[in-house]
């Protein structure tokens, strides 16, 4: 409601989307196999407020699944990350074109669930109370708006802190596509 207040008089653009999020974590201090990318899906809505032809405010809501999957060195045994979330994000969008724009800002995440799960075992661990149940992140990204109202983005996202309690520093790192629609609300 604040964010409307303050946008009051200006552009409001409501949208909805969905995507894939291509998640990572980057540990420090830890030595193994490589760590895989894990895709998943990825939605949500946003509220937009231009506050001229060339800059805005965006709002948005969204489910993001996050993760890993790690391999030992010898192959022996895979494990895999499933972490889900509720993002917040509010980044200021800058427009090159009436249709492209770039945007940066901080989102907040807040943890849902959290699973391990390893070739070598059957079923998933729960490590929710390993993880830390808030996470902080940057964004750098861009979309393109076609007129009909159809968007299209891509947005890197890294975490600020660890979300690992105890042990070696995790933090989250993820890419994600979406596609969406938006469209202009009238007063």
């Amino acid at each position: 409601m604040l964010f409307l207040g303050v946008a009051n008089g200006q552009q409001i653009r409501v949208g909805v989307h969905a995507g894939i999020d291509a998640a990572r974590f980057r540990i420090s201090g830890v030595e193994g196999g490589p760590l895989k990318y894990k895709s998943e899906l990825t939605g949500g809505v946003s509220v937009e407020a231009a506050f001229s032809p060339v800059v805005g405010v965006q709002l948005e809501g969204n489910f993001s699944q996050q993760g890993t999957g790690l391999i030992s060195d010898d192959a022996s045994n895979a494990l895999t990350y499933s972490l889900d979330y509720i993002t917040v994000p509010l980044m200021i969008k800058l427009a090159a074109t009436p249709q492209l724009s770039f945007h940066a800002g901080p989102q907040v995440g807040f943890l849902l669930s959290a699973h391990q799960r390893s070739i070598s075992t059957p079923g998933q661990d729960d490590i929710k109370d390993q993880l830390e149940k808030t996470s902080y992140y940057a964004i750098l990204g861009s979309e393109y708006r076609f007129s009909n109202g159809v968007t299209l983005g891509a947005r890197y996202n890294t975490g600020f802190g660890s979300i690992n309690k105890t042990g070696a520093e995790i933090r989250n790192t993820y890419f994600t596509f979406r596609v969406g629609y938006s469209f202009s609300c009238k007063k």
